[in-house]
């Protein structure tokens, strides 16, 4: 079969799975909400210097991604939560298609096919490529410097021009810093220097051609960084360089996570490449002499991301989802080494895979189950917050269907464990099409109504009062669902008289203006305050605000 026919193949599969009821997940707040506002905001003010938050500045994150996110609302010309995750269904396709693609550039197709195989239907990949989060097309533009730069190490064995390959690592680095920022430069960075470090081939680092990455770099920067300059100057550039320190230095209390805890989540949510790839984490267990570099770049790669992220006291699951790449490329390579009866499998393997898949199977019954059982577990609702019980006592009881995931995955999985230590030899590469289609499965029932569970009853209410004309505000805890779902327009924000107005001479109004202002004596207009149930009033908020309504884990208060 020609190349092409390959790719087309694998385009439309992966649209296929991907695109099947995008729609029927609600995004979560607070990322997916807060990258999709920011997109919302963006194609309403025609601001696309800098991203915004209840249209002001917020100094988090860079805008590549919400202009793609942008770019597919207004192409679509809808605000439906599926529009938001296209950048990333977008990203999936090409990825499918490029690690075939480099499959094939190392003269082995066939596990090029089993690496895009593994990129798809790995159990996280899988759920994030349906998702409005921003770090598959950050990784992606990582990987795709990663890659230009082993060609760089290749194009000396092969006596080639390496100049276009040294511009192509400026420019995706560059692209990868225009969407999450620094950290991915600081990423490349160590990877390259392991690498060269290892390898002791010191000329391809210290190549006056590096210039050329720098002048690559400098121009995809160059996109967002010369006109916001020239427009606003330099405030919004100080801001989100500290922020993006503060965040590496983990001064985010509340995704502080022990040290082990990226490990724990690549071995379960990696199901099942995290597995199948841990007899080549640690080093060449069959020499190819083909594909020796790649693999020591893919290795240096998955214990620089693990190592920096466990480093880091903030922890966030796609934090290390860069392990994704280099872990899906060694389940794959396991695959192909046993289907080209090159290596045996290993025969421990089957307690990390048992393990790993023992702990995905517990996730997905327990889940369900919590919602379906009545009454709940009285040692469960000893453990739960007010809030968190209220949420729970308010959700409506699940039926059979949200426990297909777990039935299947279970009699799939063991089915399959069963026949492995029988010394049956079942292929590993059934592992990938049973966590595919659980994944998918999963999508489209159990998410679903996990997302209600969680954020419907804050949503349903925020879109009820913005529809009678009420102002609403959240107080005592974040979300970016007020903005988005209430869809406020740059209306809702004036004649507010806020305690600490901008100055008309400043190029955009600071970033606290705009929040809390429904706390301002001086405002005449009856405010509507949500609040958590958890949340203890002070007599400053009680001599303000009476109580409305109770609702779910919510208290909905309006002032007096």
């Amino acid at each position: 079969m020609k190349k092409i026919h390959v790719h087309l193949i694998f385009t439309v599969v992966t649209l296929l799975f991907l695109m099947s009821g995008l729609n029927m997940i609600q995004l979560f707040d607070w990322d997916e909400v807060n990258f999709a506002e920011a997109a919302r905001e963006m194609s309403i003010s025609k601001n696309y210097l800098f991203v915004q938050i209840g249209f002001e500045p917020f100094w988090e994150k860079p805008p590549l991604f919400i202009w793609l996110q942008a770019f597919f609302q207004n192409l679509f010309n809808t605000h439906s939560s599926w529009v938001y995750k296209m950048p990333n269904v977008i990203a999936g396709v090409i990825s499918v298609n490029l690690v075939y693609h480099i499959g094939d550039r190392l003269g082995k197709r066939m596990l090029g096919a089993f690496w895009a195989l593994a990129t798809l239907f790995t159990f996280a990949p899988f759920i994030y490529w349906r998702s409005g989060i921003i770090d598959p097309v950050f990784n992606l533009f990582i990987f795709l410097a990663i890659y230009k730069w082993y060609q760089i190490t290749q194009s000396y064995i092969r006596e080639e021009r390496a100049h276009l390959y040294y511009l192509m690592v400026g420019v995706f680095l560059g692209l990868a810093f225009l969407t999450k920022g620094p950290v991915a430069v600081l990423i490349f960075g160590l990877v390259v220097f392991f690498v060269t470090a290892i390898r002791s081939k010191w000329h391809e680092l210290l190549s006056p051609l590096l210039l050329l990455s720098f002048l690559g770099f400098l121009l995809s920067i160059g996109l967002w960084v010369l006109p916001l300059l020239n427009s606003n100057g330099q405030e919004f550039l100080t801001h989100f360089f500290w922020y993006q320190v503060e965040l590496f230095k983990g001064q985010i209390p509340y995704h502080n996570q022990p040290w082990f805890y990226h490990i724990i989540v690549l071995l379960v949510l990696a199901f099942p490449a995290s597995t199948l790839a841990l007899p080549h984490l640690f080093g060449n267990r069959v020499m190819d002499r083909d594909v020796d570099t790649w693999n020591l770049t893919m290795r240096t790669l998955f214990w620089v991301v693990l190592v920096v992220f466990s480093i880091t006291t903030t922890k966030i699951i796609h934090y290390s989802s860069l392990c994704w790449w280099p872990l899906t490329y060694f389940g794959a390579y396991q695959v192909y080494l046993l289907h080209t009866n090159r290596w045996h499998f290993p025969y421990w393997l089957n307690l990390p895979l048992f393990i790993s898949g023992l702990t995905l199977m517990v996730a997905l019954w327990v889940l369900p189950l919590v919602i379906i059982i009545e009454p709940t577990p009285q040692f469960l609702l000893q453990k739960l917050d007010v809030f968190s019980l209220g949420i729970l006592e308010a959700a409506p009881r699940w039926d059979w269907t949200t426990l297909l995931p777990a039935s299947l995955f279970t009699f799939w999985f063991l089915g399959w464990l069963i026949l492995s230590l029988f010394k049956k030899n079942p292929s590993p590469g059934y592992l990938y099409i049973i966590s595919g289609s659980v994944a998918l499965i999963s999508a489209v029932t159990l998410i679903p109504k996990t997302a209600d569970v969680l954020q419907k009853p804050l949503v349903s209410k925020i879109k009820s009062l913005r529809a009678q004309g009420k102002f609403v505000e959240v107080h005592g805890f974040k979300t970016y669902a007020l903005y988005f779902f209430g869809e406020f327009q740059p209306k809702d924000f004036q004649n507010l008289n806020p305690q600490n107005p901008a100055e008309s001479s400043e190029a955009y109004p600071q970033q606290q203006n705009r929040r809390s202002h429904a706390h301002n004596p001086q405002n005449s207009q009856k405010v509507y305050i949500i609040t958590k149930k958890d949340h203890k009033p002070d007599d400053w908020f009680l001599n303000r605000y009476r109580v409305s309504e109770n609702f779910s884990g919510y208290v909905l208060w309006v002032s007096k």
